[in-house]
C-alpha cells in the first residue's frame, strides 16, 4: 500500500550518494524521508559522471529497498568523461555527449548495457541533450540547421544506442526518457517529444521551476503543471510522472510549489531529485503535509481540463506565454494537435508553426468556435490571410502605459498597474472590431482586448506586454475581462489579483492556488457562468452561498472565497441550480459587442 492514493512518492538516488553508503546509514536516511514525504519507489543510478557503482554494492542497495517494500528502478545520466586529449576541445556542457564521436558512442552503449542488466526499468536523466559544435558534429550536420541535425541525431541515438542496447542486454527492460523543463528549447538541443515519445516505452516530465526571478531558464511556476499536461497528450497513459529539485529555491517555499503544482496535474509519480541533496534538507519537511491534502482532494474530482493551447511540435516563440496566463487564473491545457472540436482555444505565436493554421482557424471560428489569439500570433499572421477575420493592422508602433480602462462602462474610470509596460498598437476599424479593454497614453487610448465576429463564432485578440512578468500587475478589472474570455472552456473564472491560479477538473470541480509572491494579495471571487446554488468546499464539506447574481447579457453567479493566503490550495465544486440556466456551452454569438456570450 503506497503513501498516497493518486500518485507514488519517488526519490531519485544518484550514483555519488549511493556508491559507498552502508545499511545503517540507509536506515537512518530512509527514516527521514518516510517521516516527511514517504517513499514508494526509488530510481537508483549505477552510473553518473564517470562513476560506476560496483555490482556488489548495487545488489545490496536493491535488496535493502525491496526489503522495505519500496519499488526499485534504474536510472542513467548520459554524461561522459574525456576519453582522449582531443575531447578537451569539444564543447560539452556538463559532460554531455558528442554523439558524432565513435568512442563516446561506444562508451554510452557500455553504460546503457550495464544499467539494463541490473534493472527491468530505467529512466534517462535530462542530460541526454547535446550542444556540441565540434568539427565532427559540423561535418555530420552539413547544410542542415542545428535543430534539424540534433533532433535527427538524438532520434538515431535513442533507437540504436539506447533502446536497441537495453533490449539486447535485458529483453524485459523498459526505458523511460525524461523531457527537461525547458520545453521552448527542446529542438535546439535535440529533444523531440513528437518523435521520442513514440520510441520509448514511457516518458517523464521535468517540472522544475525554482526561482523565476534569477534562473536563466525563465520558467513561470505554472510550467510545473502545464508541461505535465502537454506531455500527457504526447504519450497518453505513458507519462510516468513529474520530477523537480531543490536547487535555487529561495525562499524555500518555492520547492513546495513545484511539488504541489506537479501533484495538481494528476501524475502517476512525484519524483524528488535527489537523495543526497534532500536528506536533512528543511525544504522536504512540509511537502508530505500538503501532498496528503492534495491527494485527498484529487480523490473527489475528475481528470484535468481547461482551455486548449495549441503548441505544435518543435515550435517556439512567445516562450511560455500560456504559463504566464495560467498564473492569471486561466486553466490552460497545452496540446500538440489543433483542438478543432473544443468550444474555445488559445493560440500563441507557436501555432504559426502549423502551415495550415490560418485556414484551420477561419473554419473553426466560422463554425462557432471562440479563439483567443495573442498579439504575437496576430502580428505573425498578418499578410497570411488573418485579414479575413479581423480589421486589425500593425504599423510598427508601440505604446507604454500603466493606465487602463475597461470599455463599456458608462463613466469609465482610470485604473493603474504597479508597473509601466509596453504593448503593440493594434490599429482596427471601429464598428467592425471592438475593444473591450484599453491602455491609456496621454490623450489617446489603445486596445488591449479586441473582439471580431465571423460566421457563428468570435476571435479575440489579446495585446501582450513585452514584459510578460508584468501581466500579473494588470489592474483587477482588466484581468477580469481577460479571464472571462475563456469561460466556454470551464464554467467558472476568478476575479481577483494576479498570481492566483484556477486548476479545472471534471465534475465541475476546481482548485485555487495562491503563489508565494508579494503580488498575491487581496480577496478572490469566483464568477460562475450560469445559475449556481453554491460552492462546496471539498475539504470541509461546507457550502459557500452566492454573494451576487447577474442576468445582464448572461446569467452569472458570484461567490466570495475565504481570505486567500500565499501557498494555500483549496478545492471547490459547483453546486448547480436545478434549471442550470445559461450553463450549456454552445457555439454562437450575440449582437452586443460587450456581452461575454457563448
Amino acid at each position: 500500500m503506497g503513501h498516497y492514493r493518486n500518485f507514488k512518492s519517488v526519490i531519485y538516488c544518484t550514483a555519488q550518494s549511493m556508491v559507498s553508503i552502508q545499511r545503517d546509514a540507509l536506515e537512518e536516511q530512509l527514516a527521514f524521508f518516510e517521516k516527511y514525504c514517504g517513499v514508494d519507489k526509488v530510481y537508483l543510478e549505477p552510473y553518473r559522471d564517470g562513476l560506476m557503482i560496483p555490482n556488489e554494492q548495487l545488489e545490496m542497495l536493491k535488496a535493502f529497498f525491496r526489503e522495505k517494500g519500496i519499488e526499485v528502478s534504474g536510472a542513467l545520466t548520459t554524461t561522459c568523461p574525456n576519453l582522449s586529449e582531443a575531447d578537451e576541445i569539444k564543447y560539452r556542457m556538463g559532460g554531455t555527449y558528442c554523439y558524432s564521436n565513435q568512442a563516446m558512442r561506444d562508451y554510452l552503449v557500455k553504460t546503457v548495457a550495464y544499467t539494463a542488466r541490473h534493472f527491468d526499468e530505467f529512466i534517462i536523466d535530462d542530460w541526454f541533450f547535446t550542444s556540441c559544435t565540434c568539427e565532427e558534429c559540423r561535418a555530420a550536420k552539413g547544410n542542415r540547421s542545428w535543430e534539424e541535425f540534433r533532433t535527427s541525431l538524438l532520434a538515431e541515438v535513442s533507437e540504436n544506442l539506447i533502446l536497441k542496447t537495453a533490449k539486447e542486454a535485458n529483453p524485459n527492460c523498459n526505458v523511460i526518457i525524461k523531457f527537461p523543463n525547458w520545453s521552448e528549447s527542446y529542438q535546439e538541443a535535440g529533444y523531440s517529444p513528437a518523435l521520442q515519445s513514440k520510441m520509448f516505452d514511457f516518458i517523464y516530465t521535468g517540472t522544475e521551476t525554482r526561482d523565476t526571478r534569477h534562473s536563466d531558464q525563465h520558467l513561470p511556476k505554472y510550467c510545473s503543471y502545464s508541461l505535465m499536461r502537454l506531455m500527457e497528450h504526447y504519450a497518453p497513459g505513458r507519462n510516468g510522472g513529474g520530477w523537480f529539485d531543490p536547487y535555487g529555491c529561495v525562499p524555500m517555499e518555492l520547492y513546495g510549489e513545484q511539488a504541489y503544482l506537479t501533484a495538481l496535474s494528476r501524475p502517476k509519480e512525484i519524483c524528488q531529485f535527489c537523495w543526497g541533496s534532500l536528506y536533512q534538507n528543511r525544504v522536504v519537511t512540509p511537502v508530505g503535509l500538503q501532498l496528503a491534502h492534495i491527494d485527498r482532494m484529487l480523490s473527489q474530482v475528475g481528470d484535468c481540463i481547461g482551455v486548449p493551447c495549441y503548441l505544435p511540435p518543435d515550435a517556439q516563440g512567445e516562450d511560455h506565454l500560456e504559463d504566464f496566463l495560467g498564473m492569471l487564473g486561466i486553466p490552460v491545457e497545452p496540446v500538440p494537435e489543433f483542438p478543432a472540436e473544443k468550444p474555445c482555444m488559445l493560440l500563441t505565436v507557436q501555432a504559426l508553426q502549423d502551415e495550415d493554421i490560418i485556414p484551420k482557424l477561419i473554419d473553426y471560428v466560422d463554425k462557432g468556435g471562440r479563439a483567443i489569439v495573442s498579439s504575437g500570433f496576430m502580428l505573425g499572421a498578418l499578410g497570411h490571410g488573418i485579414e479575413e477575420l479581423t480589421s486589425i493592422r500593425y504599423r510598427g508602433r508601440r505604446f507604454r502605459t500603466q493606465t487602463f480602462i475597461e470599455d463599456g462602462m458608462m463613466a469609465p474610470n482610470n485604473v493603474y498597474s504597479r508597473h509601466s509596460m509596453t504593448f503593440p498598437v493594434l490599429e482596427h476599424r471601429t464598428n467592425t472590431t471592438w475593444a473591450l479593454a484599453k491602455g491609456v497614453a496621454g490623450e489617446e487610448n489603445y486596445p488591449l482586448v479586441l473582439r471580431d465576429c465571423y460566421g457563428q463564432g468570435q476571435m479575440y485578440t489579446l495585446a501582450v506586454p513585452d514584459e510578460y512578468g508584468f501581466l500579473y500587475s494588470l489592474p483587477q478589472s482588466v484581468l477580469k475581462v481577460i479571464r472571462k474570455l475563456f469561460l466556454p472552456a470551464f464554467p467558472a473564472c476568478l476575479d481577483g489579483p494576479g498570481q492566483v491560479s484556477l486548476f479545472a477538473y471534471e465534475k465541475d470541480a476546481f482548485a485555487v492556488y495562491a503563489y508565494v509572491s508579494s503580488l498575491t494579495r487581496g480577496n478572490v471571487r469566483v464568477i460562475v457562468k450560469g445559475a449556481a446554488d453554491g460552492l462546496k468546499d471539498l475539504k470541509s464539506g461546507r457550502i459557500l452561498p452566492p454573494s451576487g447574481k447577474s442576468s445582464f447579457g448572461e446569467v452569472t453567479t458570484e461567490f466570495n472565497l475565504p481570505m486567500i493566503q500565499q501557498g494555500d490550495i483549496n478545492f471547490y465544486q459547483i453546486q448547480w441550480n436545478e434549471n442550470r440556466e445559461g450553463t450549456v456551452v454552445k457555439r454562437g454569438i450575440s449582437s452586443a459587442p460587450h456581452d461575454f456570450d457563448n
